[in-house]
C-alpha cells in the first residue's frame, strides 16, 4: 500500500456478485452478460441441461463454459512460451482466472484430500510431489489461535458473537481445533481456518520455482484463488475477531510471496495485482441489534430458498392446477436465478406464467427485485428500480443461461443457510479491494471509480498485447516503465 498504486473505490458493476461470476470478470475483461458465467451453477435453457460454471457435460472441470477469453488466452496466442498458470483452493477460482488455455491449473480436491488437475488441462510433472509435501497431514490436531490484536483498531471484535456459526466439532470462541482425519469434519476444519491459506502459498511458492515463471523474456501469468477468506467468513461473519486474524494472517504470506519473487524473478520483472471475486453483507441479526442499541430499526433477514419454491408453487397452482405429488413447478433456483419446471407447467401462457412467477416471488418480504429476465434483455426497466441497479442487473444477465425469473434480496436481507454471505447489487457486495504493486509501479492512492473488470486491459497495457473487446478500461497508472 505504501509503494504501489491503490484504488480505494473499485467496486463490481454487476449484480450477482458470487464466486463464479467474479473470477470470470477478472482476467477477461467483461461482464457476465459477456462471459455466460451467471452464477456457480446454472441452467441452458436451450438444452435443458443444468451443471456447474466449470464442469463441462461430460463432467470434466474446466473453462469451457466461458464464452470470452481471459488475457492468459490472448498472450498465448501471440507468446506460445508464456506460461499460465492457476492455482486454487476453488476449482472454479483457478479455471475461471486462467481460461481454457492456460498450461497448468491445479486446485485443491478437499473430498480426494490432495491437490489436482483435470483433462483439460496439462498434467504437471510435480503434481505428485507436491502433494507428498504439501498435504493436509500436517495440520492435524494443530490449534488456531489468533494473533495479537493490532493497536489503533477502531472497533475491536467480540471472540463470539451470538450469531456466528461455529467451527467444526467446536464452537465459536478461540482456540479452534484442527479435528482428527477420521472426524468427518475434517477438512471443512483445516478450510475454515488460516491453515487452508498457508497450504496454498506453499502451493504458489513451489510453483513459480517448478514452472520457472518469470525466468525468461516470454511474459508468463499466474493466478492465485485464496478462498480462506470466504469459508471463515461465511462460518463466522465479516466483523468477527476469525476474519481479522485471517486477513493478519493473509498479510503474513503476502509479504513472503513478494520476498519469494524479488529472490526468484526480479523486484523489477513482476507486476502484483490484489483484489476480490467479491464483498459480503453483515450477519442480518447483528447489524438489526445494533441498530435497535442505537434506538433505531435496520429491515434485515433471511430468505430460505424453500419459502420461495413454495410462494411459487402456491401461486402457479392456483393458475394451472394442483400439482403431482413431490412435484414442483421450479425446477432449479441458482440465485439470483429461478428456472420453471416446464415439464410440470405444459403449454400454458409463457408470459402469464413468468408474470404469475414473479409476483409471486415479489410477495416475500426480504424480497427487493424480482424481475422476469425477459424484461432484463428486452430493457423494459420498472419505475422503482435506479438506473444503476438496472445496468448492474443487465450487466449480470445473459439470454438462454439466465433463469426466467430473477430474484435479488433487499438491502440486509440474505438469502439461504450461510451466517453471512453475498450475491447482491448492493454497495457492501460490490466493493472490494484493487492494490498494484511491482515493475514501473509508481505509489498512488486514488479514489477514481473503478471496477475489477479494468485488472485485465491495464494488464494487457501493461504487456503491450490487445485484449479485444472488453467491458473494463485501462486504469491511470503512474508507470515509469513498461515490461
Amino acid at each position: 500500500m505504501a509503494n504501489g498504486a491503490v484504488f480505494t473505490a473499485c467496486r463490481y458493476e454487476h449484480a450477482n456478485n458470487i464466486t463464479g461470476p467474479g473470477h470470470a470478470t477478472l482476467l477477461t475483461g467483461c461482464y457476465p452478460a459477456r462471459t455466460g458465467i451467471v452464477g456457480n451453477d446454472f441452467c441452458d435453457l436451450a438444452s435443458g441441461k443444468c451443471g456447474y460454471c466449470a464442469q463441462d457435460s461430460a463432467g470434466v472441470f474446466g473453462a469451457r463454459n466461458m464464452l470470452v477469453p481471459t488475457l492468459g488466452d490472448v498472450l498465448r496466442k501471440i507468446s506460445p512460451r508464456s506460461k499460465v498458470v492457476g492455482v486454487g483452493l476453488k476449482d472454479r477460482a483457478a479455471i475461471l482466472m486462467a481460461g481454457p488455455s492456460a498450461t497448468t491449473c491445479v486446485w485443491y480436491d478437499a473430498n480426494a484430500r490432495r491437490w489436482t488437475s483435470s483433462a483439460a488441462y496439462p498434467q504437471p510433472s510435480w503434481l505428485s510431489s507436491i502433494n507428498a509435501t504439501v498435504n493436509v497431514d500436517r495440520y492435524i490436531g494443530a490449534v488456531w489461535s489468533p494473533l495479537p490484536l493490532p493497536s489503533g483498531l477502531p472497533v475491536v471484535p467480540m471472540d463470539s458473537v451470538a450469531e456466528e456459526g461455529a467451527f467444526p466439532g467446536g464452537n465459536s470462541a478461540f482456540p479452534h481445533r484442527i479435528l482428527d482425519p477420521s472426524h468427518p469434519k475434517f477438512m471443512a476444519s483445516v478450510l475454515i481456518s488460516p491453515f487452508s491459506m498457508e497450504m496454498l502459498f506453499d502451493v504458489v511458492t513451489e510453483v513459480v520455482d517448478r514452472e520457472n515463471l518469470g525466468r525468461d523474456k516470454s511474459p508468463d501469468v499466474l493466478c492465485v484463488g485464496v478462498s480462506t477468506t470466504d469459508y471463515i467468513g461465511h462460518v463466522f461473519g465479516p466483523d468477527s475477531w476469525e476474519v481479522l486474524d485471517v486477513y493478519a494472517r493473509a498479510d503474513r504470506e503476502i509479504k513472503d510471496l513478494l520476498e519469494h519473487l524479488n529472490r526468484r524473478v526480479g523486484k523489477n520483472n513482476y507486476v502484483l495485482v490484489v483484489t476480490s471475486d467479491h464483498g459480503v453483507a453483515p450477519i442480518p441479526e447483528v447489524i438489526r441489534r445494533q441498530a435497535e442499541q442505537q434506538r433505531t430499526t435496520i429491515d434485515a433477514g433471511r430468505i430460505r430458498e424453500v419459502e420461495i419454491q413454495v410462494r411459487i408453487d402456491s401461486a402457479l397452482s392456483t393458475m394451472l392446477g394442483p400439482l403431482a405429488p413431490n412435484s414442483s413447478y421450479v425446477r432449479e433456483i441458482y440465485e439470483p436465478s429461478i428456472y420453471l419446471n416446464w415439464n410440470a407447467i405444459g403449454k400454458a401462457d409463457r408470459a402469464r406464467v413468468i408474470e404469475t412467477t414473479t409476483r409471486a416471488v415479489a410477495s416475500h418480504p426480504g424480497i427487493g427485485i424480482a424481475l422476469s429476465s425477459d424484461d432484463v434483455t428486452q430493457k423494459r426497466r420498472p419505475a422503482a428500480i435506479d438506473t444503476a441497479t438496472w445496468n448492474y442487473i443487465a450487466r449480470s444477465t445473459f439470454a438462454g443461461r439466465t433463469g426466467e425469473v430473477v430474484m435479488y434480496p433487499k438491502p440486509y436481507w440474505i438469502i439461504g443457510g450461510n451466517v453471512a454471505t453475498h450475491g447482491t447489487p448492493y454497495d457492501y457486495d460490490r466493493w472490494v479491494p484493487m492494490m498494484w504493486y511491482g515493475a514501473g509501479i509508481a505509489p498512488l492512492t486514488s479514489d477514481i471509480k473503478c471496477a475489477p473488470v479494468d485488472i485485465a486491459p491495464t494488464l494487457a497495457r501493461l504487456l503491450g498485447v490487445r485484449l479485444g473487446d472488453a467491458d473494463g478500461r485501462p486504469l491511470p497508472l503512474n508507470t515509469t516503465t513498461r515490461r
